[in-house]
């Protein structure tokens, strides 16, 4: 108890630190165990970027191989299991008496006991899709006990275990090289580019300044020592990379402080992040630049919507450089790693006495409610949308035909981003006839796609979406397509060792289910499009009866059955062949509120949040 009080003390020094002096979080040192039996190496370390989130803990490498053993870095108990499309696919974690948790992600088959408890609650739940909180008395674990093998399940696009520290309470995630992890670093990151913003006006309504810098050893500086501007209130990003030895991965940096005439002015770490907050990684580097083809950057100085807590605050009433005279002034920007190998970029900042950009004006701004109202389109975007301010860019455009329903809207841009969920209205400009009005989508195009199931609000549409483009609402009353398992009256699949069926549909699934003589049986679905099934005791040799259910977003769905035999023989690696069909079946319609799942870092959910303390259905993204 006396043990877990202190941890707690501590944790909360590294968590509220940030209020002013900045102090690294003290952690016990050597208390976990590296999580397999290879040496010690990663492929990626918290920190690094990723499209809408930070990298949250370790990618341990597994020599380019699946089924290496995974072990229990500490003593404790298996609390929770979760198998989802991919995000980590299959995924443990074990809560440890110290008051911290770990995660381990991309896994194969459990150990037996544990993979066989998962696979009833399946079949008792009829549903692959887990996320299953256990007893904590059920699968008690010691330090290095055997857990699973290693995989590449879920958004996995190698072989690697994805590995995290938890704090059990809060469900933030913990820097785990801050433990003690057991490789040396005495390398410095590398600083490749500096870029410089006008902060009088949106970082997204700019070109910034971009600025090569110049190496000697660990100490970087400008061409000519000097960078002069006419800005008058300023900030920086950097483009830079961590590495723990001569030949390893570029990975994301700890820590970046820019001081102005010896002073500080503004830092970040990443020491402890959140699920909850891991998106705030958007609106920490120049979101802009990456859409449009261009390098990672991090700000230095938070942007004025920024609520993700890696940046800590200095007192000062502004993170920004204001330079109104036109005297030098010393820049000095720290970036190091977690064991405090540092790199230095230095130079003078002058102020150049020329006239400064124009400040404009911005229809919707961060920290406050924006919306937008049309004769036939409305917008909400809640108080914490916006990371900077913005115009909306609203154009309204012919409708785009065919089973369109509404003329198409554009908000936003492509290389805007927006934090969480906003409400879109559509108000359509043809009459809907009463058996379609339960069969409406809207459809969002511009950086990718996203299709919703509409609701209804008076003669209105509306759906929520969490990034802007293109708005357009639809009628889809087209049933979704399922490959055929195979010809003839009985489909021979006594040479099969699984059963494959990647659904199609013009705007989306939404569920799909297969019952074998009338029983649920498990299909998983890992890369989140084929659904696969591999033979097991529950389908012995013989006659059976397929029949397999989908549905798409807007609620049609396709049922098809087919009668096959197994055989007793043995089974070779590959399937039959199967041939494709076009015709489908579409059931009597009937109100289907499903919506589709979304991809990354969205569906890291509750499971994500905290062992222990998990909702029982997440939402899903990660690393290559």
């Amino acid at each position: 108890m006396a043990k877990h009080f202190i941890l707690s003390i501590l944790l909360l020094a590294g968590f509220f630190s940030h209020a002013q002096l900045y102090k690294k979080p003290v952690y016990p040192q050597n208390y976990f165990r590296w999580p397999t039996l290879l040496n010690p190496d990663i492929v990626a370390n918290m920190g690094e970027l990723r499209p809408n989130h930070w990298h949250m803990g370790l990618d341990v490498r597994t020599n380019q191989k699946v089924n290496q053993q995974v072990v229990a870095a500490a003593d404790g108990y298996i609390a929770f299991v979760g198998i989802e499309p991919l995000s980590w696919g299959r995924w443990i974690i074990i809560n440890h008496p110290n008051g911290l948790s770990t995660l381990y992600g991309h896994l194969n088959d459990f150990r037996p006991d544990l993979e066989a408890y998962v696979t009833d609650h399946q079949y008792e739940e009829e549903s692959w899709e887990t996320h299953l909180n256990i007893p904590p008395g059920k699968f008690p674990v010691k330090k290095g006990d055997f857990i699973s093998y290693s995989g590449t399940t879920g958004g996995s696009q190698g072989p690697h275990v994805h590995w995290e520290v938890i704090d059990t309470k809060s469900g933030r995630r913990l820097n785990p090289d801050l433990f003690g992890t057991p490789f040396n670093d005495i390398y410095p990151p590398s600083i490749v580019k500096l870029v410089m913003y006008d902060r009088n006006n949106s970082t997204y309504d700019q070109y910034p300044v971009s600025v090569p810098v110049h190496r000697s050893g660990s100490s970087y500086t400008v061409p000519g020592g000097q960078l002069q501007t006419a800005f008058n209130n300023l900030s920086f990003a950097i483009q830079a990379y961590d590495t723990w030895n001569s030949a390893g991965n570029r990975d994301g940096i700890y820590s970046a402080r820019l001081f102005l005439d010896d002073r500080e002015i503004s830092s970040f770490y990443i020491d402890s992040i959140g699920y909850n907050s891991t998106r705030y990684m958007n609106c920490q580097v120049d979101y802009k630049m990456k859409a449009n083809g261009g390098a990672w950057v991090q700000h230095i100085s938070k942007l004025p919507g920024d609520r993700g807590g890696v940046y800590y605050d200095l007192g000062w009433n502004n993170n920004t450089i204001r330079v109104k005279d036109t005297s030098e002034h010393d820049i000095q920007i720290l970036v190091s790693d977690t064991r405090g190998n540092t790199a230095t970029l230095a130079f003078k900042l002058k102020n150049n006495g020329a006239t400064p950009p124009a400040v404009k004006s911005y229809e919707w701004l961060p920290n406050r409610l924006n919306r937008i109202f049309k004769y036939d389109f409305e917008a909400y975007l809640p108080m914490f949308v916006l990371y900077d301010k913005m115009n909306s860019g609203y154009t309204r455009l012919s409708s785009g035909g065919g089973s369109s329903i509404s003329a198409r809207h554009k908000l936003g841009e492509n290389d805007i981003p927006a934090h969480s969920d906003f409400e879109v209205r559509i108000k359509p400009e043809k009459s809907i006839a009463p058996e379609n009005r339960d069969r409406i989508v809207i459809k969002r195009t511009g950086s990718g796609s996203t299709v919703k199931k509409a609701s209804w609000n008076g003669e209105w549409v509306s759906a929520l979406f969490r990034d802007f483009g293109t708005f357009e609402a639809f009628v889809d009353n087209t049933p979704p397509s399922i490959n055929a398992l195979g010809s003839g009256a009985v489909v021979d699949l006594s040479r099969s060792s699984r059963i494959a069926f990647t659904p199609t549909d013009n705007f989306g699934i939404a569920d799909f289910r297969a019952e074998i003589d009338g029983r649920w049986i498990r299909f998983t679905n890992d890369k989140g499009r084929t659904y696969l099934y591999y033979f097991d005791e529950k389908v012995p040799p013989g006659e059976h009866t397929l029949a397999v259910t989908v549905t798409d977003i807007a609620g049609n769905k396709t049922e098809r059955s087919w009668k096959f035999r197994r055989g007793g023989g043995s089974v070779a690696d590959e399937p039959v062949r199967e041939r494709p069909k076009t015709s489908t079946k579409k059931t009597a319609s009937g109100k289907h509120t499903v919506t589709k799942k979304q991809s990354s870092t969205r569906s890291k959910t509750a499971a994500k949040t905290a062992s222990g303390k998990t909702t029982k259905k997440a939402t899903g993204k990660k690393k290559k």
